[in-house]
């Protein structure tokens, strides 16, 4: 072995799998939906308040969960615990995305189903199933978390960012008192032509009669409307410059946070926040650590 060989050897060390401090993962399959779910868990070295601890569902966990949990561990050396639950799939990343659009849109018909350029057309198996997914989370891994930590009913929050939030509103239109708190980051409001909204004036309703009271946070990029900088695979920029303006991602988060913030009712909260110089792909590490923030204050 020449000298040249040997020292490439001594630099060369084993490798290991990257390990996520204090955290876990585990796949459930769910009776409601006929899926399984990966779950990834971040478990505060620290003992729980006494109402519980703090939780923040994170959906598209794959994705989002090891942002999370490394600012969840951030908040552990500071003093403030919170339990860290991604949601997210055992599978390839082209299959996540599949199965996400099923999971996280609401009731669609054909004809309400966007159609991108350089990806194949969505077949109905492919979208619709918030309503199952939702059963999923609220009946089935509620159960599953309340049986191993206690949690403060108070600081239970749900973040969901681009489609994900997309389900964060349908959630928190259709079923207001399923968390506490909704992070809707980036939410793909045009969604169906914005049929999210049609169930907007029933949830104003709810929090005026005293009926729910959750605290709401809409956040979006503020470069989101602009020129695009990146070009997806298989998409040219005229293409992408029109899905950018039917979006409408930065008004139509805007013009949303704006009504929620006009209606009043005990216990209700809703505020907005734009990130500065971000775009759909740069904001997602900045709203994830803005919906710990918001999960976790008194």
């Amino acid at each position: 072995m020449s000298v040249q060989e040997s020292t490439l050897e001594r630099e060369a060390p084993a490798k290991s799998p990257v390990t996520t401090q204090w955290s876990t993962q585990f796949d459930m399959a769910s009776d409601i939906s006929g899926r399984t779910y990966r779950i990834f868990m971040f478990e505060p070295p620290l003992p729980a308040p006494e109402a519980g601890y703090p939780l923040l569902v994170v959906l598209d966990g794959n994705m989002t969960f090891q942002i999370a949990a490394a600012m969840a561990a951030m908040y552990a050396f500071s003093g403030v615990p919170v339990l860290v639950v991604g949601v997210g799939y055992p599978a390839s990343p082209l299959e996540i995305q599949l199965l996400r659009f099923r999971d996280l849109t609401p009731p669609t018909p054909a004809e309400g189903v966007l159609r991108r350029p350089g990806i194949p057309p969505l077949g109905p198996e492919h979208y619709g199933g918030a309503g199952e997914f939702r059963g999923f989370l609220t009946e089935e891994l509620r159960l599953a978390l309340a049986a191993a930590h206690k949690v403060d009913p108070s600081r239970e929050a749900l973040f969901g960012y681009s489609l994900g939030g997309l389900f964060v509103l349908d959630t928190l239109f259709k079923h207001p008192d399923a968390y506490s708190r909704y992070i809707a980051a980036s939410p793909s409001i045009w969604w169906n032509d914005c049929a999210v909204l049609k169930e907007e004036a029933g949830f104003a309703r709810r929090v005026e009669a005293g009926t729910a009271a959750p605290r709401v946070l809409i956040s979006v990029g503020d470069r989101e409307q602009l020129a695009p900088t990146r070009l997806p695979p298989g998409m040219s920029l005229e293409d992408l410059e029109a899905l950018i303006a039917e979006g409408r991602m930065v008004d139509n988060a805007w013009e949303l946070a704006t009504r929620l913030g006009r209606i009043t009712g005990d216990g209700y909260a809703s505020c907005f926040h734009a990130f500065e110089n971000e775009d759909h792909l740069t904001c997602l590490a900045a709203a994830v650590g803005r919906a710990l923030d918001f999960a976790t204050r008194d």
